[in-house]
């Protein structure tokens, strides 16, 4: 049985897609934007970790919808600056796409956390 695929796994398997390319970055680019990247990205999970273990979700959905807008604006520049390519912007631009739904798709109705896990809320009304 596959294991079901949540917006922490997503961001986890986004991390490890990324460092690599950290390492492709100009020397005198990469402590600076890798390093701001790398924080960026692990902030980002630590908030989605906080969210799924504390009873206060909507505080930590919200950072984390931050710390996602910052990253698309950094790699933005990233690309701008020919650090990635545009094949590489258009998979990160869609892995964040990927992980960003999951944060603001009815993010005050989150008070089991349930629904962030494991997918969109149903409608059982």
């Amino acid at each position: 049985m596959a294991a079901k695929e949540n917006v922490i796994t997503k961001t986890e398997d986004f991390i490890q897609w990324f460092l690599p390319k950290i390492d492709k970055f100009p020397r005198n680019y990469k402590f600076l934007f890798g390093d701001r990247i790398v924080e960026i990205q692990l902030d980002l999970l630590e908030q989605l970790i906080e969210a799924y273990f504390k009873k206060e979700k909507v505080e930590h959905l919200r950072a984390a919808n931050v710390e996602i807008e910052k990253l698309r604006h950094l790699i933005k520049i990233c690309v701008g600056m020919k650090f990635l390519s545009i094949d590489q912007y258009e998979f990160a631009s869609q892995g964040l796409n990927d992980i960003g739904p999951g944060l603001t798709c009815r993010s005050a109705n989150y008070t089991s956390g349930s629904a962030l896990w494991s997918g969109p809320p149903s409608s059982s009304n």
